[in-house]
């Protein structure tokens, strides 16, 4: 992989996190490590590290890196269900699919856009929603037979009636509302099964909220962590 790239991704990510956790404050002191790797506070994931974050990285080396050649099988399209369990705001079982496209533009980076459909449940939540993300992936390891990459998105979600409910939990009696956002950020792997078949499994770390937009006061927020597998098509002939 290119040593400038790395540079690049790094970089951006440590000047925007920085910013953005000075702005936002910190996390819930209840918060474990593993529920939130990534160490950003539900306001900040929902606005910069979602995707303005990657959206930079991306950015930049596309201007620093030059355009590959060689590169084949730029379009694919994948379909994933998958299952994540809630852990702030609400304790919700949240179970998702979503269909998408990916789109190479360097060996060791793509852009893609999925429609989500997600169906959350618990003892007072009980409403299902549809979405559309856009995302970055980045590819540490890429090969045709086998790639690992990190994936960061968020776009927007309406569900059938506001989420999150009043929960109670820590005190908190606000209610969501049915438009939020989606922010959704993970890592995965593809294996060649057959031909132009990959089979996907991805690590994900989900948020639903609508970042103040109609007040504090309106925004408990949820988030959660989970799986997904799923399949990716390659189109024959593409390039």
């Amino acid at each position: 992989m290119n040593r400038k790239f790395i540079f690049i991704l790094v970089l951006s990510f440590c000047v925007i996190n920085n910013t953005s956790a000075q702005e936002f404050g910190k996390l819930p002191p209840f918060t474990k490590w593993y529920q939130n790797p990534l160490g950003v506070s539900p306001v900040s994931l929902h606005t910069a590290n979602g995707i303005i974050l990657p959206a930079v990285a991306a950015g930049a080396v596309l201007i620093f890196t030059s355009v590959d050649s060689t590169l084949t099988h730029k379009l694919s399209i994948y379909g994933d269900f998958g299952y994540t369990k809630g852990y702030y705001g609400s304790f919700s079982d949240l179970f998702h699919s979503n269909v998408g496209i990916n789109f190479m533009l360097r060996k060791y980076m793509s852009v893609g856009i999925e429609i989500t459909q997600a169906h959350v449940s618990d003892n007072i939540n009980n409403t299902s929603g549809f979405g559309i993300r856009p995302f970055f992936r980045f590819y540490p390891y890429y090969r045709d037979s086998f790639k690992f990459f990190f994936s960061s998105g968020v776009g927007l979600i309406y569900f059938a009636d506001n989420f999150p409910k009043p929960s109670g939990f820590f005190g908190d009696m606000r209610e969501g509302t049915r438009l939020n956002g989606c922010p959704k950020y993970g890592i995965g792997a593809e294996f060649k099964i057959y031909n132009s078949f990959m089979f996907v499994v991805g690590i994900w770390h989900a948020h639903f909220s609508n970042g103040n937009y109609y007040g504090s006061e309106r925004n408990p927020g949820h988030d959660s962590n989970g799986f997904s597998v799923g399949l990716t098509y390659f189109p024959t002939n593409n390039r």
